[in-house]
């Protein structure tokens, strides 16, 4: 779900003149009217009317833990943060990026770099990479084209869920919520390094359509929240597809956050580590291959820390565009 932060390739032709710049992907399309559990229009922040008692006071209690008392608050509507990152591309490669950055604005755009000379974006023009380090004709690469490319915009479509998970962790009143329930302790299904801490948690099951791991999912997230007990805070989240059967499937991701501090008057996690599954390939009946998870990857797929940054980042649907093509030797490829 976090693989995208490898930051391989991407892009995208600008023209000389652009028009004016279009709504973002997820506002142009159709509005899709979504039930709760009780059978209700889902609305951003409202839980719905069955939910338990017990339920209840847990996400009013999460609301409560990482706000602060008294300041007046809009909703996060994006972030802009500096990282230092470790990213575990495989299980035996590892990649250090100290001066990363991670930038999104909702409900669709999408900016990381690695700080080394190379940043994935998705923006009002698209989809695309830009890589400093290569010759002028071939740092801007379009992505959102060509057969070649399905897996880089695969990897958007996951950081962009990423970061919407992110914003729905640290503010509730973004989240529409078709069901929120307590739950058992998923212990079965955890990588075996959170197992013992999974054990002292409260653990609930949140439903959304906002958060779709995995490319082709249309039933939005099943979210498991194993919540402290002292604070409320979320300290493991397992997530995965909503209709996906409830085991360690190719799309699900565990993520341990802690060393919650306060940014622009909110906690926020600084410290993440994401496990992702092993992924094989087997072969099923008529000889067809599938990729399925084979238990999880030993090691954390990446190790986050948040040095700094800002939940009111001044962000602009420009900041999300990729360099002026005219300013290259070369038209980029891929156009």
């Amino acid at each position: 779900m976090i693989a995208v932060l490898a930051l391989a390739t991407f892009g995208l032709l600008l023209q000389d003149a652009p028009p004016p710049l279009p709504p973002p992907p997820d506002a142009a399309q159709p509005a899709t009217i979504v039930l709760d559990a009780d059978g209700e229009p889902v609305a951003a922040g409202r839980l719905p009317k069955s939910t338990s008692t017990e339920a209840r006071a847990a996400w009013d209690r999460l609301a409560a833990a990482v706000a602060t008392a008294g300041e007046a608050r809009t909703p996060i509507r994006g972030f802009d943060l500096a990282l230092d990152l470790r990213l575990r591309v495989q299980e035996n490669r590892t990649n250090e990026f100290p001066d990363a950055r991670y930038a999104y604005l909702a409900p669709a755009f999408l900016l990381a770099d690695t700080g080394k000379g190379r940043s994935q974006m998705r923006g009002p023009k698209g989809d695309w990479l830009y890589d400093a380090t290569q010759p002028a004709e071939r740092s801007l690469v379009r992505l959102d084209v060509g057969r070649e490319n399905a897996e880089d915009r695969r990897q958007l479509d996951e950081a962009l869920d990423v970061a919407r998970l992110f914003v729905l962790l640290i503010d509730s009143r973004n989240v529409r919520v078709i069901r929120f329930a307590a739950t058992a302790s998923p212990e079965a299904f955890l990588p075996t390094k959170v197992v013992d801490t999974a054990q002292t948690l409260s653990w609930f099951e949140l439903e959304t359509p906002d958060v779709r791991p995995g490319a082709q999912n249309k039933s939005g997230a099943r979210i498991l929240l194993g919540m402290s007990k002292d604070s409320g805070l979320p300290v493991i989240v397992l997530a995965d597809d909503a209709a996906a059967p409830r085991r360690i499937n190719p799309t699900t991701s565990c993520v341990s956050l802690s060393d919650w501090k306060r940014f622009d008057g909110w906690l926020l996690p600084k410290k993440l580590l994401v496990y992702l599954p092993r992924i094989v390939d087997a072969e099923g009946a008529g000889g067809v291959t599938s990729r399925v998870a084979d238990g999880w990857r030993a090691e954390p797929a990446m190790d986050l820390i948040v040095k700094s940054g800002s939940l009111k980042a001044p962000l602009r649907p420009e900041d999300f565009l990729p360099p002026d093509p005219t300013r290259l030797a070369k038209p980029p490829s891929g156009g």
